[in-house]
């Protein structure tokens, strides 16, 4: 016997609207690809050297550039694997047979 937490969540796709199970699993391919993208870019930041891809115009403050464009990068980064996952949660629904909502 196993014990746990079971409970039921409402969960709002912000600004989403999906006409089929299709849609779904486009999203989440698009998802999954500015995911890529935005780790390839935190591994760039991690192992270039700074003097390589500060702009001149910000060279007097590198440090600041820098943070600002990783927290950038952190922020969607962030954003973007939260709507993944309700993305998924969402397939899932409609993979158990349940209906395309847009509310």
């Amino acid at each position: 016997m196993s014990w746990g937490t079971d409970f039921k969540t409402d969960i709002f796709l912000s600004h989403q609207s999906f006409i089929s199970k299709y849609d779904v699993e486009l999203k989440i391919k698009e998802l999954d690809e500015l995911i890529s993208k935005l780790e390839s870019n935190m591994k760039m930041f991690a192992s270039a050297n700074p003097k390589d891809i500060i702009p001149n115009d910000w060279n007097d403050e590198p440090i600041n550039w820098l943070s600002n464009e990783i927290e950038d990068i952190f922020e969607l980064y962030r954003e973007s694997i939260v709507n993944r996952y309700n993305s998924n949660l969402y397939l899932d629904y409609l993979n158990d047979g349940g209906e395309i909502k847009n509310e």
